[in-house]
This record gives C-alpha cells, sequence and structure tokens, in this order.
C-alpha cells in the first residue's frame, strides 16, 4: 500500500505566533484557532484528517510565519523556539512527521549557521524559507547569496513558501488578493528571480522545492523559454535549470492545473501537498483525491502521492 507524504503542511503554537506578532510580523492573526498548533486537541484533529484521507506523514514547516521579525537575537530564539517544537514532534511522532527547518534570515550569518546545525539532524529533511524576507526583499537579492552558497556546500534542500504579502504589488494587496492569487505568483516571480540571479546555475547541489505546482510556470512555459532563446531574458536556459534542481508540491486541487504541470515539467516533479491546516476535513481529503482519482496513469500517482517525495527526501534511509 503507497505511503502517503503530505510535503506541505504547517504546525504552529500560539505563543509563538504572538511573539512574531508582537515583533512585527503582520500575518500571524490568520494563522491562529485553526487548529495549527501542538495542542493533544489539534493533533488529535489533524491525525483524524490524515486517516481519513490516507495520509501518513506530513513534512512541517514554518513558512510564511518565519522567524524573521525583531533583532538578531529576538529572530534567533523565534528560530530555536519552532525548531525545538518540530524536532519534539518528530521524536515523539516519528510515523508521522519530519520537518523542515527554520532560520533568522535576514540575519544572513546566524542563518548559516542555524542551517548547518540543523542539516545535522535527522529529524530535518531541509530548509524552509519565504518568497520574499521581512515583507519586501526577493529571497533571490543578492545580500542572500552567502546563505545559498552555504546550502550548496551542505548539499541541503531548499524549501521556499510564499509569505502572503502579494509580492508587494498594488495590484494584489490593493484589491485584497494576498492568498487568493498573491500565493502562487510569489512562488512564479521568486523562481524566475533565482533563476535571473543564476543562483541555482551557481549553486547546482541544492535542490528547491517550490509550492503550489510552482504557481504559473508551467502555464507560461514556452514563454519563458522563448524569452530565453529570442530576448537574452535569462544568461542559461531556464528549461534546464527547472528540470534538473526544482520539484513542486501538489497544493493546487484543481485537476486540469495539475495534469497540465505533470505534462509540462514530468511526473515524477511532484509531491502531494495540502496546505494544512488551511485546507481542513473534505478540503484536507480533496488534497489527495484530486491526485488519486485524476487522469494519470496509476504510476505516476504512485509517485506523487508517495514514491517521489521518499527519494526526494531519503525518507527510507530516515524512517
Amino acid at each position: 500500500m503507497t505511503k502517503i507524504i503530505d510535503t506541505h503542511a504547517h504546525l504552529w503554537n500560539e505563543d509563538y505566533l504572538d511573539k512574531l506578532g508582537k515583533l512585527g510580523s503582520k500575518g500571524t492573526e490568520v494563522a491562529k484557532g485553526i487548529n495549527q498548533s501542538a495542542s493533544k486537541e489539534d493533533l488529535n484533529k489533524r491525525f483524524k484528517d490524515m486517516d481519513d484521507s490516507g495520509v501518513d506523514m506530513q513534512i512541517l514547516s514554518a513558512t510564511p510565519q518565519s522567524p524573521q521579525w525583531g533583532t538578531k537575537e529576538e529572530a534567533h530564539q523565534c528560530a530555536n523556539d519552532i525548531n525545538d517544537l518540530y524536532r519534539s514532534l518528530v521524536q515523539q511522532y516519528p510515523d508521522r512527521f519530519l520537518a523542515y527547518g527554520a532560520v533568522s534570515l535576514p540575519y544572513v550569518d546566524q542563518a548559516i549557521e542555524e542551517a548547518k546545525t540543523l542539516l545535522q539532524q535527522e529529524e530535518f529533511v531541509g530548509i524552509a524559507i519565504p518568497t520574499i524576507v521581512k515583507d519586501k526583499v526577493s529571497i533571490a537579492d543578492k545580500q542572500f547569496e552567502p546563505f545559498f552558497e552555504a546550502i550548496n556546500d551542505l548539499h541541503g534542500t531548499l524549501y521556499i513558501h510564499p509569505t502572503g504579502c502579494g509580492a508587494q504589488s498594488p495590484l494584489v494587496n490593493d484589491y485584497t488578493l494576498e492568498w487568493v492569487i498573491g500565493a502562487p505568483l510569489e512562488s512564479t516571480f521568486i523562481t524566475l528571480h533565482l533563476l535571473k540571479n543564476n543562483i541555482p546555475q551557481q549553486y547546482p547541489n541544492i535542490k528547491f522545492h517550490i509550492s503550489h505546482l510552482g504557481g504559473a510556470l508551467p502555464f507560461f512555459m514556452t514563454r519563458i523559454k522563448d524569452n530565453y532563446e529570442d530576448w537574452n531574458a535569462f544568461d542559461s536556459d531556464p528549461w534546464e535549470i527547472l528540470n534538473k534542481q526544482f520539484v513542486y508540491d501538489t497544493a493546487n486541487f484543481h485537476e486540469p492545473s495539475l495534469i497540465n504541470s505533470v505534462e509540462t515539467f514530468g511526473a515524477d516533479k511532484f509531491m502531494m501537498g495540502s496546505d494544512f491546516p488551511y485546507f481542513q476535513d473534505e478540503k484536507y481529503k480533496r488534497s489527495v483525491d484530486y491526485i488519486k482519482n485524476s487522469r494519470l496513469d496509476q504510476a505516476d500517482i504512485d509517485g506523487i502521492l508517495s514514491g517521489n517525495a521518499i527519494k526526494f527526501f531519503n525518507i527510507n534511509h530516515k524512517h
């Protein structure tokens, strides 16, 4: 029987969210009171949704509630808090959880040291970072290049998740579309930012996990490639880089979008994702069923639900 792995799930305790809010994060309220914590009651609800949907394991991440606010010391303490919680949960429920570690970017040197420590621990499969640091600066900005260089040296995995700040576009935010379309747009923009600044090209040992089917990337792929070939929009072939170093989760839930994405990049580039706790009950079940009941080949379905994540994260080695 296929072991279903949810690669896009979140968990935060209220005190962590309160601390981020006091330090300047504007997005914490939307994450409160939605069965998102590690309380016994919330975990039971989470496990019920997983069991009802046939999901064996979730890979937890703190993004978009990343420990990036406050002073260097305050951000480091927040990173420690959430990482300690995830480590404890993985140890307590080793068949249920693995985690992405959280680091305190924009403090680059500190984030590098945090990543080095986390990537040595078997509870963590990689590092989760936001698309836009402190809701202002693209993660692909040159100031963060030493961080990418360090992750490359560590052969690490980076999960890049939207922040919900609408890519700082008034065309999104003035119409309160931050989560309606802003999140997948951020995934689209930041992946292309990385290519424009030659981050994957310079650091080929990094594996990138992009959420929400890669946003609009599959839909625009021919346009992206044409602009490379005819107008020198990129220094190197974006198609080649995206196929070599990037994978995507399926937190989208629209079968035609899934089919388009798989036909564009190949089924082996996709891993099941739910965006729990933002989608629960029937909509959590849908995150599995829309893959399971799709017109994809059974081998591709099994890979997306299970095999691709097992290979990408080397889960059989860890568990």
